[in-house]
């Protein structure tokens, strides 16, 4: 029986930039027959907060360093270092960053999160922002099955 490993040393992942935070892969789903996927989120309070959206995937935040706002349906949910929230797939959430930054693993149940990351981080990275960027976004999240709410930020 053959073993396999993948081993991501410090300061290695593939970095992607998406309008709220830098992500960092540290685990995509090939590398685990796509049953998670792993990331490292840096995000700062003068980012701008995404919008309410729904997965069809289950995730998890646990909380590195700094504070985040968690708004999950209807509540808010203040996670602060060395804690974590459980996000149910279909569930409307965006996180708001509390503290000056903050630092957070993100867990995403299968494959497609990076792919997701990876085409957000492709609309504006390195380059202005499109004319159409909202044609683009709807084309994203269409691909993805990633719902849009209609607010913005946690509160």
């Amino acid at each position: 029986m053959s073993t396999k490993v993948h081993v991501v040393a410090a300061g290695d992942g593939r970095r992607l930039t998406v309008p709220d935070a830098d992500i960092t892969v540290l685990v995509g789903g090939d590398d685990v027959g796509g049953a998670f996927e792993v990331f490292l989120v840096e995000a700062s309070r003068n980012a701008a907060a995404g919008p309410l959206h729904a997965e069809p995937w289950a995730k998890s935040y646990h909380v590195l360093r700094g504070r985040i706002l968690v708004q999950a349906g209807d509540t808010g949910y203040e996670v602060a270092a060395g804690e974590t929230i459980v996000i149910e797939a279909g569930t409307m959430n965006t996180f708001t960053v509390l503290s000056e930054d903050a630092d957070f693993l993100l867990v995403s149940a299968g494959a497609a999160n990076s792919g997701f990351f990876g085409d957000l981080d492709a609309i504006g990275h390195g380059r202005p922002v499109p004319e159409d960027v909202g044609r683009l976004l709807h084309e994203i999240t269409s691909r993805y099955g990633v719902e849009l709410g209609t607010r913005t930020g946690a509160s």
